[in-house]
C-alpha cells in the first residue's frame, strides 16, 4: 500500500524507467543493431552502419542495454550477451521487437481511450504498426511448440507429414501462418477471422512471403467452422475469445482424431501485479480471462482427451492442451 505521495512518485519514477528501458530494446532490434553485435563492435563502427540513429543515441541506448544485460562490454567494444543471441535473427528477433512495440503502443492507446476516446470494448486497433506488431509478436509459438512436442504424443511426427493441416483461430496478420509454415515445411494453414482490416494485413504477407498455395484466409468465427476431421492442429487465443466453450466444441469436431488444440490462456503464474497486468489486457482485447482450470473445465467438457496445462516459463501466456 502507498502511504505517501513520495513512495507513490518513486514508483511511477520507476515505471517510466521501464518503459524507456522497453524501448531502448526495441530499438536496439528495429534499427538492425543487433546484426553487428553477434561479434564484438565499437560505437563508431555502429554509429557508421546505423545511420537513423547519432552515435551519442547508440552509446547511451547501448548503456541502457548494458545495464539489463542484454549487452555486455569488451574493452571499448560491446557485443550481445550469449541469451540474446538467438533474438539477432528470425524468427525470434521480429517476435521480440514485435512484442515490445505491439506492448508500448497499445499502451498509449488505452491512455488516449481513458483520457475521453470514444468508448469500445474488445480488440478495435485499425493502425497497421499495431496490427503487425501484434502478428509479429506470435511468431515465438512455433518455436515454442517444437519444444513441446514431447509433451504431445505423436504431433511432431504428425506435423512433419504430407497433408498436415494446422488451423489459426484469429489469424490477424497472418504472422504465426507465415512462421509455422516455415517452422513445419509440409504443414498446409487455415486461418480465421472476422477483422477486415488484419484480414487485409494479412494478404499482403501471405503474398510478400510467397505462401498463398499453403495459407487460406477465411473471414469467419471459430464457432462457425464446417470443417470434419481436418486439422492436426488448432490455436485459439482464449484472450481475444470472451465465449471459449462453443469455440472448443467446434474444434473438436474440426479435428482430426489423434489432434491437439492449444488454448493460450493469459499469464498464471508469477507475481501479482503480473497477473492483474494480464487480466487488464485480455478485458481490452475482449478475451474471457480464463484461468488455466477454467480452461481445462471448458476443453474436458467439449470432449476432449489428455487435457492438461503445460509447463511454461511466468513471463509466457499459459498453454492448456487437449486431445481429440
Amino acid at each position: 500500500m502507498i502511504s505517501s505521495p513520495q513512495e507513490l512518485r518513486a514508483m511511477t519514477s520507476e515505471l517510466s524507467v521501464s518503459v524507456w528501458t522497453a524501448s531502448a530494446l526495441g530499438a536496439l532490434f528495429e534499427s538492425g543493431l543487433v546484426e553487428h553485435l553477434r561479434e564484438p563492435c565499437a560505437v563508431d563502427d555502429l554509429a557508421a552502419r546505423c545511420p537513423a540513429l547519432s552515435r551519442g543515441q547508440i552509446d547511451r541506448l547501448l548503456g541502457v542495454a548494458e545495464a539489463v544485460g542484454v549487452v555486455v562490454a569488451e574493452g571499448s567494444s560491446r557485443r550481445l550477451a550469449p541469451g540474446a543471441l538467438p533474438f539477432a535473427q528470425p524468427p525470434m528477433r521480429p517476435a521480440l521487437a514485435g512484442d515490445l512495440r505491439t506492448s508500448l503502443m497499445q499502451a498509449l492507446a488505452f491512455l488516449d481511450r481513458a483520457r475521453g476516446g470514444s468508448r469500445s470494448e474488445g480488440w478495435t486497433h485499425v493502425d497497421e504498426a499495431i496490427l503487425q506488431s501484434q502478428g509479429d509478436a506470435s511468431m515465438a509459438l512455433p518455436g515454442m511448440l517444437k519444444n513441446l512436442l514431447p509433451e504431445l504424443d505423436d504431433l511432431g511426427a504428425r506435423l512433419e507429414r504430407s497433408g498436415a493441416s494446422f488451423l489459426d483461430v484469429g489469424v490477424g496478420v497472418g504472422a504465426l501462418a507465415i512462421a509455422m509454415c516455415r517452422a513445419f515445411p509440409a504443414i498446409r494453414v487455415v486461418g480465421v477471422d472476422t477483422f477486415d482490416p488484419s484480414l487485409a494485413l494479412a494478404r499482403k504477407n501471405i503474398a510478400l512471403a510467397e505462401l498463398e498455395a499453403r495459407v487460406e484466409l477465411r473471414k469467419t468465427a471459430a464457432e462457425d467452422l464446417a470443417d470434419e476431421a481436418a486439422f492436426d492442429l488448432a490455436w485459439v487465443p482464449t484472450f481475444f475469445i470472451r465465449a471459449a466453450a462453443p469455440v472448443a466444441r467446434r474444434i473438436l469436431s474440426a479435428l482430426r482424431p489423434g489432434g491437439w488444440v492449444l488454448f493460450g490462456a493469459g499469464a498464471s503464474g508469477g507475481e501479482a501485479r503480473r497477473r492483474a497486468v494480464w487480466s487488464l489486457i485480455e478485458e481490452l482485447w475482449g478475451g474471457a480471462a480464463l484461468a488455466c482450470a477454467d480452461a481445462e473445465v471448458i476443453l474436458r467438457e467439449a470432449g476432449f482427451q489428455s487435457v492438461r496445462t503445460l509447463p511454461c516459463p511466468d513471463w509466457a501466456p499459459s498453454l492448456v492442451v487437449g486431445r481429440r
